[in-house]
């Protein structure tokens, strides 16, 4: 009979990590088909000028998105109770 215990212990899963990780990977990917394939596509089939003006445009939102994102990040941490280490 075999017993149902594990041979090795494994180090406990850290969820929260994984997520944060997983998100920031899709955010990067995300930025690389926006930004080259993109910006790469405009640029063949439209040339150097409008493929300038589309950067100029995706960098803008970009932008506009990420402050957004620091606004609601700078909140959270203002509502959490802060603890003293």
């Amino acid at each position: 009979m075999s017993d149902n215990k594990p041979s090795t212990s494994r180090p406990p899963t850290n969820l929260r990590r994984h997520r944060q990780q997983t998100d920031r990977n899709l955010v990067i990917g995300a930025l690389f088909l926006l930004f080259v394939v993109g910006g790469g596509l405009i640029w063949y089939f439209w040339g150097a000028g409008p493929a300038l003006a589309g950067w100029v445009c995706m960098g803008t939102v970009v932008m506009l998105i990420g402050s957004l994102y620091l606004i609601l990040k700078l909140m959270e941490w203002w509502s959490n109770p802060h603890e003293d280490d």
